[in-house]
């Protein structure tokens, strides 16, 4: 797993910085972190936000910019033995790689794929990217031709990338359970094989471990931002079965209603003690939630908190 350091993370941002010390404070981090030479004129506004996080086997980045940024990884660095994989998946700005006697122009939401074990040039109109690195060994067994991959541009629209992107971008900055961190890394590893183009046995193997889970992270984050979505609006979503929803909640533990019930009501408990809902009737609170019913939802709100809506709204009055 040359190139990827497992747990190392950091941040950097430039804006209080000079140009000068800028520009070299980014040349150096690209240089011994990235393995790529980063070229940028000092003519413009020399500003950057990136922040890494890292886990055995796995490198997930994050850069805004409004720079126009040349990186390189040219023939002579070859030595150093870096023999990592990296997708990078523009989020703002223009985005292009040669590599590979080819040339990939990403617009944004597309990726391209940087292979390290070969030379390649990116270039950046406003350098914004979500990048996510492995190794190469890690992804030879699941893809059709990983090296014929190199520079090859995986369009927004691809499912898999979808997914890569939603399950990479909810990963926490530090796990401390290395069976965890490995469980997640083999989910990128199969996310990642999908979306460059899997073999017949990697995307069996895919399906069942990595979209899998990706897809069900994508629902809860769906759920979270909208408790009242339904099964069928969920699935229409993600452009799958409602029955396809319900299993993966079924090999997950639990129920998609009973998930959604748990999700509804901690928003009404916490509209409930919120001063900002003080002058909403708990009906109301309830339906903004997602209850049709309100019978059902003192009932199920009685057995889970053991008090009464009412109760609880009176009870954390008193505390402020």
């Amino acid at each position: 797993m040359s190139g990827i350091v497992g747990g190392v993370s950091f941040d950097l941002a430039t804006r209080e910085l000079s140009a000068v010390a800028g520009l070299e404070c980014l040349r150096e981090l690209f240089d011994t972190k990235v393995q790529l030479t980063f070229d940028a004129s000092a003519d413009q506004r020399v500003d950057a936000q990136m922040t890494v996080h890292g886990l055995p086997g796995l490198r997930r980045a994050r850069m805004t910019s409004t720079m126009d940024v040349h990186l390189g990884r040219k023939r002579p660095m070859l030595a150093d033995g870096q023999d990592d994989v990296c997708l990078i998946i523009g989020t703002g700005g223009e985005l292009a790689i040669d590599q590979r006697a080819r040339r990939s122009v990403a617009r944004e939401g597309d990726a391209v794929l940087l292979v390290y074990r070969e030379p390649a040039e990116v270039h950046f109109h406003s350098m914004n990217y979500l990048s996510v690195r492995v190794p190469y060994s890690a992804l030879v067994p699941l893809t059709k031709d990983l090296e014929a991959a190199a520079g090859r541009c995986v369009p927004r629209e691809a499912s898999a990338l979808a997914l890569l992107r939603s399950y990479v971008s909810a990963l926490p900055a530090h796990m401390a359970d290395l069976r965890l961190s490995g469980l997640v890394a083999t989910h990128v590893y199969d996310l990642m094989a999908l979306a460059i183009g899997s073999n017949a046995d990697g995307r069996e193997l895919a399906l069942g471990r990595g979209v899998r889970v990706a897809r069900l992270k994508a629902i809860e984050a769906d759920l979270a931002r909208d408790s009242t979505l339904s099964l069928e609006e969920i699935a229409r979503r993600q452009n799958v079965t409602p029955r396809y929803v319900q299993m993966l909640f079924e090999d997950a533990g639990t129920t998609f209603t009973s998930y959604v019930l748990d999700i509804r009501l901690e928003a009404v408990r916490t509209m409930l003690i919120s001063p900002r809902y003080k002058d909403w009737s708990v009906t109301s609170i309830a339906l903004e939630a997602g209850f049709g019913d309100i019978s059902y939802f003192n009932r199920r709100f009685r057995r889970r908190f053991s008090m009464t809506p009412t109760d609880l709204r009176n009870a954390a009055q008193q505390v402020r």
